[in-house]
């Protein structure tokens, strides 16, 4: 090929670069499912759990309760999406003109964010997500990237006070060393981010001086977009803390529906610990570390077998339903990309 045709030949267009990148985390990612699994089977062999006792509370469940968890958990999607894009608007990521997404749109980016999260190291999601709405909007990326990681900040915060308020009930006996461990490391996370909110707030662009010339502009953009996010607080917050009660309503139910009988504030306590491990990015989702942590809290109150069942059944509504349902989501979306029509033209989008 001479350096001619080279020179003419066309660079690789956005979604190719994206295909680039999702197969070069391709092992990683089968190492950590390996990895996660290899842990989760360790749990099950080393630990005293009668499998055979496990299997017959899953058998004997109650459909109804398990298919009302299900819909309690997705219902929080639309909630999480016009909280996103209340954010988004917050910030002023759209240029005038440019098109917004529609909440069912905003939605499903964070469908997939979750799913990207569950087969990804190191929440590659909440880029992606980002990505989603630039790809479409031509939005700042990382003014877009600052109002998740300002969502993110705002809900370790609703999830510390919280298992503050689910605590009383179990800071007793036998649960209250668990309970004040699992406190002292959602203070722990709620401190860092008040203090990185904190550093950027008092110290501003003086921070860029630490990080390349060339990163500096992004720096800044991230930096309006995460402190620019916390306008409209007092609804963020109702937001948030609607959110994080659905997520405790569908254990509730999952555990209703194995026939169990849990105090509402271990329940809260132990959904609300959950979805911090799920932060911990060296597995996908969490795997391995929220099943064990969760089981880990529930057998406060359960027998091992008894707990292991509900946090299989839970986790089948919030991981193993995330892989199916994301993924269809993100077929169909795929499916509509390729039918996009050339720029310049109308465009026609679901949602």
């Amino acid at each position: 090929m001479t350096s001619e045709q080279q020179s003419t030949e066309p660079p690789p267009q956005a979604g190719q670069r994206f295909s680039l990148r999702r197969r070069s985390l391709a092992i990683p990612t089968i190492i950590s499912f390996i990895l996660a699994v290899a842990f989760i089977a360790f749990l099950l062999t080393r630990s005293d759990i009668d499998l055979s006792a496990t299997w017959g509370h899953v058998k004997r469940s109650q459909p109804g309760f398990l298919v009302l968890a299900f819909f309690l958990y997705y219902l929080s999607f639309p909630l999480r999406g016009y909280r996103w894009l209340i954010l988004l608007g917050n910030v002023g990521t759209f240029r005038e003109g440019a098109k917004k997404p529609s909440l069912p749109n905003a939605s499903s980016m964070i469908l997939m964010n979750w799913l990207v999260n569950s087969v990804a190291w190191f929440r590659l999601g909440d880029a992606y997500r980002a990505y989603l709405v630039t790809g479409r909007s031509r939005a700042s990326f990382a003014r877009t990237v600052g109002t998740v990681a300002a969502e993110r900040v705002m809900d370790v915060g609703v999830v510390f006070a919280l298992l503050l308020v689910a605590s009383i009930g179990l800071l007793r006996d036998e649960t209250s060393d668990t309970a004040k461990s699992v406190i002292l490391g959602a203070s722990i996370l709620a401190a860092l981010g008040a203090a990185v909110l904190l550093a950027m707030r008092i110290f501003g662009m003086r921070l860029a001086r630490f990080i390349p010339t060339a990163l500096q502009h992004v720096y800044g953009r991230f930096q309006e977009g995460t402190l620019g996010s916390f306008h409209r607080l007092p609804l963020l917050i109702l937001l948030s803390a609607g959110i994080w009660f659905l997520e405790a309503a569908r254990l509730y139910f999952v555990v209703e529906g194995l026939g169990f009988e849990l105090s509402l504030s271990l329940i809260l306590f132990a959904a609300l610990a959950a979805s911090l491990l799920t932060t911990i990015p060296l597995t996908p989702g969490g795997l391995g570390f929220v099943e064990g942590g969760l089981t880990g809290l529930l057998v406060l109150s359960l027998t091992r077998d008894q707990a292991v069942g509900v946090t299989l059944l839970d986790r089948s509504i919030t991981y193993l339903s995330i892989l199916i349902i994301g993924g269809l989501v993100f077929g169909i979306r795929q499916a509509f990309a390729l039918r996009r029509p050339p720029s310049g033209q109308p465009e026609t989008e679901p949602g």
